[in-house]
């Protein structure tokens, strides 16, 4: 009995063993068999269906923000190629003019800015469709508007008083001008960069030769940069001091000549920058860069660097072009005749405007400087570097076989540079830039500088050489006219 009941019971499980087998599947592992039929060929599905349909979607996902992402980086590095060559073209090959305005300081302690004596004015226009470069020099002592008061006084004044932005000013406001840029240098950075393209050709004529080795002198001790002195008039091959010295020479003429043969050095120094190697020009960027003030960056000037054989340099010129010259209180002025009729023809001179009419503004300083002058009419155009009445100095009044060179003190040269203001306007005014060294230099028995600012004392041996040159010089006539030179000591020689 007890036997039969227990096979029942085995009977009953394996029914409802058979019926749980039907309505739910046996889990193994990741997968569910269902036992159908004879139960020898199950059918399986996976049981985690929903969440791979998820892994996939995501998968999906992810790869399409890559390509996204791939797809954004890529344009926003054709964004930034199309940026740096739009600003190339700004600078290179767009149309249109690019004006800066040009001030070159005598500063001996570093100053650029307000109370720097601005000895050199120039605009540089550079037309970007041609490449040409048009140069015109400011004369420094023209009679103009230097501030919104309504004072008139030198234009150099103007710079002085209120550094660059009074000067960039000033020029906007007289010449009806719309100035891009500027760059203040001074003369030691001018003797750098020169010196890195390693100097330049030029022809010294025999009154330029009677002064130089003075300017070349004081221009040593300023810059504290070491040179030499020239043997000879004619053709000197200048290193960067001796080019600055040529460019602020004014003794034996004008300063309508001196700004010409500053026009002139920077046309050289160009031409050797255009056939200088990228090597060359970069190094010059790095080293005379940081001695600038300037509202223009590397990025403007590096792109002109590699293609600078496009620029060239076209016509120059001076302004006033109709010009003449006359004392006004205790100035001695440079006076447009007229500032008007000047400013229609520098119009002209820049950008081909042939039918220009002044502003308002021009013409009300136009007649102010009239009626203060009693200049009123237009007149010719002066000559190039003509003097205009300036004051003169003879070079050498001894014959041509026998040139004698007339050395320039330091006194002189000082005096020359300092500014010229009225006894209301002596206050600010840095004593260090007006105040005169001794002119007892160092010489040589003919009066010749011993070295450029080194004030050297002589040897006996130096002596002795120079003695034995006297005796020979007495013997040869003809070699007269050589002084003897000598390499100058100091930072930065030779």
């Amino acid at each position: 009995m007890n036997d039969e009941d227990e096979l029942d019971r085995m009977r009953a499980r394996k029914k409802r063993g058979n019926a749980r087998n039907h309505s739910q599947p046996a889990s193994r592992g990741n997968r569910s068999y269902y036992s159908q039929g004879d139960g020898r060929n199950p059918r399986s599905r996976y049981t985690d269906q929903k969440s791979n349909q998820k892994k996939h979607s995501q998968k999906r996902r992810k790869k399409k923000n890559k390509r996204r992402l791939f797809l954004f980086k890529i344009i926003c590095l054709i964004i930034l190629l199309l940026g740096a060559f739009f600003v190339f073209k700004q600078r290179t090959h767009q149309k249109g003019f690019w004006t800066i305005a040009i001030f070159g300081v005598d500063s001996r302690d570093g100053k650029l800015d307000k109370g720097a004596l601005s000895d050199v004015i120039m605009l540089c226009n550079i037309n970007k469709a041609t490449g040409e470069i048009k140069l015109v020099s400011v004369y420094r002592d023209t009679y103009l508007k230097i501030n919104k008061k309504g004072t008139f006084h030198k234009i150099n004044e103007a710079y002085f008083k209120g550094g660059h932005k009074q000067g960039i000013e000033a020029l906007n406001e007289n010449l009806d001008l719309n100035i891009d840029d500027y760059a203040t240098f001074n003369w030691k950075s001018v003797a750098d960069a020169i010196n890195i393209l390693g100097g330049i050709d030029l022809e010294i004529t025999d009154s330029e030769f009677a002064y130089i080795n003075g300017f070349i002198t004081e221009t040593v001790n300023s810059t504290g940069i070491g040179s030499y002195q020239l043997k000879h008039a004619g053709m000197n091959h200048l290193d960067g001091v001796q080019a600055v010295a040529y460019a602020r020479l004014r003794l034996m003429d004008t300063d309508y000549n001196r700004t010409e043969r500053q026009r002139k050095v920077v046309n050289l120094a160009m031409e050797k920058a255009k056939n200088a190697d990228f090597a060359t020009r970069s190094t010059l960027v790095s080293a005379v860069f940081p001695q600038v003030s300037t509202t223009i960056g590397v990025d403007d000037i590096l792109p002109i660097m590699k293609g600078i054989s496009k620029y060239h340099i076209g016509e120059t010129a001076g302004f006033p072009f109709s010009r003449t010259s006359m004392r006004i209180g205790r100035m001695d002025c440079v006076v447009a005749t007229t500032l008007e009729s000047n400013v229609v023809q520098l119009q002209q001179f820049l950008y081909d405007l042939t039918d220009y009419t002044p502003s308002g503004t021009v013409k009300s300083i136009s007649a102010r400087i009239a009626k203060e002058t009693g200049l009123s009419e237009p007149g010719k155009n002066a000559p190039t570097g003509g003097g205009s009445g300036s004051k003169k100095k003879k070079a050498s009044s001894a014959p041509k076989e026998t040139p004698v060179q007339e050395t320039a003190s330091s006194e002189e040269i000082k005096e020359e540079t300092a500014p010229e203001t009225t006894s209301t306007e002596t206050e600010g005014i840095d004593p260090e830039t007006t105040k005169q060294e001794p002119a007892n230099a160092a010489t040589n028995d003919d009066g010749s500088l011993i070295g450029p600012g080194a004030h050297i004392k002589e040897t006996d041996e130096s002596k002795k050489e120079k003695s034995n040159e006297t005796m020979q010089s007495r013997e040869t006539p003809a070699e007269s006219s050589e002084v003897p030179v000598q390499e100058v000591v100091g930072p930065g020689g030779f």
